[in-house]
């Protein structure tokens, strides 16, 4: 967790979107780029207090959501959200998420077959990937099996007590693994709705679709899925899951994959997810 400096942030603002959406604070990043060079100073010193006490501020953890229906059925209110953060904290958590990307990379922590929110990887390498594996297969006279597997409402219910176990597993420990905790364990959050607004609840689990952290947090919260997926070749993308299998004995293929399928329904439970059937 290196200190950051004005020019950082200043690099930071130059790159974020200028939108004209607000979080609670009626600050836009749209307003924040117009002052980019008076703001980096003080936005700098704020970053780096809050890195070295491990805490992370209080006021930032406040999403403001906006009813906007997604998908599904229309009449069930949990298909309908747009949470908002506030532009400050995303430079904050731009900044720790820099730092903490360069950690796991740097000592090579993530899983090779993950290709979702990873820097130079995208759907089409894991299409590549498979079709690799497919091809290779083939050229053995094996027969290729597949099963795909979707979360349900993964991001909502990651467990935030098992994520900073993770963290502490992967070597994110002291001041960086407070900043961590303080990040997630003190979030809440309201409805705004036709200019009203609802009681601001705590949020017990989950991280924060829209937030910078959260796509990186949650890669790590699954980076183990495949340590009970031994034999198996699988691919991940996000929350989105290819086991993968080969042999020339079909009755080998299917005794295994169920095997697999059932050490992997322990790895949900014990992580508190569940696939979307």
């Amino acid at each position: 967790m290196t200190p950051t400096n004005p020019n950082e942030i200043y690099q930071v603002l130059k790159l974020l979107k200028p939108q004209k959406s607000t979080g609670h604070d009626n600050v836009s990043t749209y307003f924040l780029k117009l002052i980019n060079v008076k703001v980096a100073i003080p936005l700098s010193i704020l970053i780096n207090k809050s890195v070295q006490t491990g805490v992370f501020p209080d006021s930032l953890t406040i999403a403001k959501v906006i009813p906007m229906y997604k998908a599904k059925a229309k009449e069930n209110l949990s298909n309908y959200r747009l949470p908002l953060l506030p532009s400050v904290s995303k430079i904050i958590e731009k900044i720790v998420h820099q730092r903490l990307y360069f950690f796991l990379e740097l000592h090579d922590l993530l899983f090779d077959n993950q290709f979702g929110f990873k820097h130079r990887h995208s759907t089409v390498d894991a299409d590549t990937k498979l079709i690799t594996d497919t091809c290779k297969t083939s050229d053995e006279n094996e027969a290729p099996f597949a099963v795909y597997l979707d979360l349900s409402k993964a991001f909502d219910t990651i467990d935030h007590s098992i994520l900073l176990k993770k963290l502490d597993y992967y070597g994110i420990r002291g001041q960086g693994l407070d900043l961590f905790s303080s990040y997630l364990c003190n979030r809440k959050q309201f409805v705004h709705y036709m200019g009203s607004n609802s009681h601001v609840e705590t949020i017990k689990c989950g991280v924060t679709q829209g937030s910078i952290l959260g796509p990186l947090l949650f890669i790590v919260y699954t980076n183990d899925i495949n340590r009970c997926l031994n034999l198996t070749k699988s691919i991940l993308f996000a929350d989105e899951t290819i086991i993968n299998l080969s042999s020339k004995n079909v009755t080998y293929l299917f005794t295994t994959m169920n095997n697999k399928l059932l050490n992997l329904t322990y790895w949900f439970r014990a992580n508190k997810l569940s696939l979307n059937i």
